[in-house]
Formats: structure tokens, sequence, C-alpha cells
């Protein structure tokens, strides 16, 4: 079971380091194309998501009742 755990991290690693390469290159203008729409696409989304995520955790924060204000009742 070591092992299968150990090869999941291995995988988890490699994926990291080639988003991360692939994050740099597009910084730096090399990627073209459709591969560097989607790695700009995936980054806007991702900070959209950190942004939204921010602004509900600060409103929840100011809140009296921060469940109850959480919930949408139609």
């Amino acid at each position: 079971m070591k092992w299968f755990f150990r090869i999941i991290g291995i995988i988890v690693v490699v994926i990291v380091l080639a988003a991360a390469l692939l994050y740099y290159l597009n910084e730096k203008d090399i990627l073209k194309g459709p591969i560097s729409e989607w790695i700009t696409n995936v980054k806007n989304d991702i900070i959209s998501i950190f942004d939204h995520t921010k602004g509900m955790v600060n409103d929840m924060e100011n809140s009296q009742n921060p469940v109850m204000d959480s919930i949408n009742i139609p």
C-alpha cells in the first residue's frame, strides 16, 4: 500500500511542476495559440474563485447571523 501512495505523490508532484512550467512559459509569451488561451482562462477562473470566496467570507464575517444569511431563501 505504501508504494501506491508513493506513486500518487509522484504523479501529483509531476502535475504541479508541469502546471507551474506552463504558467511560467505563458507569462513569458513563449506559448501561443489555444494552449495559451486555455492557461489564461484557467488562471482567470482561479483568481475569480479566490475573489468570490474572499468576498463571501467577508460578508459572513460582518453578519450577525452568517448561517441564515448564507442560505438563499426564495
